[in-house]
């Protein structure tokens, strides 16, 4: 047996449209469950500093469409 026996994956999705979501991924071991449920602990209050840190990153105003792309109106072929 290794040091870490017992191992939980955890992944924490945020948003709810696919232009606004951020995924967490992360795994964490441990020999016994109450080490596990520690290192759980740390890790959620971890993802929740990141998330708020990702948060705040938005993507850069100026939009990337072409001209007549970028309002809903109809275009001339």
């Amino acid at each position: 047996m290794t040091d870490d026996d017992i191992e939980l994956t955890v992944k924490m999705t945020r948003g709810g449209d696919s232009g606004n979501k951020e995924t967490m991924k992360a795994t964490v071991s441990a020999p016994d469950v109450e080490t596990l449920d520690d290192r759980v602990t740390d890790l959620r209050e971890r993802m929740e500093e990141w998330s708020l840190q990702w948060r705040n990153i938005q993507p850069d105003e100026e939009r990337l469409l072409a001209d007549d792309q970028s309002r809903l109106s109809e275009t001339e072929a």
